[in-house]
């Protein structure tokens, strides 16, 4: 794979014959096939057929302007296969985008307000997917290069089923799972048990040295200026 910067990102940009060509009337035509695949229960294979050969239905998720096409159906070795992946250029650089594709007609909660067996089954999933990239970091990095902590997308279930209790749940579920700073502080005893994975697999990356190094460049440029004003240049970023 050729490796592009963000500035080649935003100035390599072709774009495919076959979207080119694409019409009003030719989307329309497919949004139907697709709703039609969808209301007939479909086996999830058929589904990601059917995306895989028209990737612009990802338009909003990948970036247009990204060199990156989108894959389909991705090996992590011989125990897992990725749906779909792309890699998504942003202000962290670049970082790979995971799809799991389930059964659209299965349920997200169950009545009792707890998630789904699909959708558990489907949360372990991209779990797992993240914890054989990092144990096999070396392997992923030369499939997908440069690759770290990738963001995993699940495509379940239809949106006309999701009501307002559900929404909030989706809202309650996706806080829960984003990285944050404990509520309270731990203690000795806990880091005595050793660092968190995220965190052990953070500091043993390469980039936490370069952040380590932007944050101490940024405070001395901080110190200067409050010393000195002047030395400010046009196109500093302080």
């Amino acid at each position: 794979m050729k490796a592009f910067s963000a500035n080649n990102a935003r100035n390599v940009h072709k774009i495919d014959p076959l979207v080119r060509n694409l019409t009003s009337k030719k989307v329309a035509t497919d949004v139907a096939e697709f709703e039609q695949l969808l209301n007939s229960n479909a086996w999830e294979s058929k589904l990601q057929q059917f995306l895989s050969e028209h990737s612009y239905f990802f338009s909003g998720m990948i970036d247009a302007y990204s060199p990156s096409p989108l894959y389909s159906k991705v090996k992590l070795g011989h125990d897992y296969e990725v749906d779909f992946s792309w890699l998504y250029f942003d202000s962290f650089g670049p970082e790979w985008r995971l799809i799991e594709i389930e059964n659209p007609s299965s349920t997200l909660f169950t009545k009792s307000g707890n998630p789904s067996s699909a959708l558990s089954h489907a949360m372990q999933q991209v779990r797992d997917w993240c914890s054989w990239i990092h144990d096999h970091a070396e392997y992923a990095r030369k499939l997908m290069p440069r690759i770290s902590y990738p963001l995993c997308y699940i495509f379940l279930g239809r949106r006309r089923d999701i009501t307002a209790s559900n929404r909030e749940r989706l809202k309650k579920l996706r806080y829960d799972c984003r990285w944050q700073i404990p509520m309270k502080a731990l203690t000795h005893r806990d880091l005595k048990k050793g660092l968190p994975e995220e965190v052990q697999h953070w500091v043993a990356d390469e980039r936490s040295e370069m952040m380590t190094g932007y944050r101490l460049d940024h405070r001395l440029a901080r110190i200067l200026v409050e010393n000195d004003p002047s030395i400010i240049g046009t196109d500093t970023d302080i």
